[in-house]
């Protein structure tokens, strides 16, 4: 992974925008606390924007993470998360270049 600039992060607990403006997803690093797979999708544009990753969790207790290649997935307009339950996944942090964390 290389990148012209720094990585920032974002932490969401529950469904929320993690990035405002232009941005790259980096990685993915959320915990898992039931045996219970849930799904993580990650939108560029809002609640109701264009999905540009949908991440399945594997339902196994403990720390995961996911690095994203080359120059990372492009949101134009922003990173939203939705978590499918916040009870399976208690947390998720969004790696990123460009744009502000929410």
């Amino acid at each position: 992974m290389s990148f012209a600039s720094d990585i920032q992060t974002k932490t969401l607990t529950a469904t929320g925008t993690a990035v405002n403006g232009r941005s790259r997803i980096a990685g993915i690093y959320y915990i898992q606390a039931t045996t219970t797979p849930a799904t993580l999708t990650f939108r560029d544009g809002g609640a109701s924007g264009t999905v540009v990753l949908t991440l399945p969790t594997p339902g196994v207790v403990g720390a995961n993470d996911l690095m994203i290649a080359d120059n990372g997935i492009l949101c134009s307009t922003d990173i939203h998360v939705t978590i499918s339950s916040n009870t399976d996944v208690t947390s998720c942090m969004v790696m990123f270049v460009g744009g502000k964390a929410a």
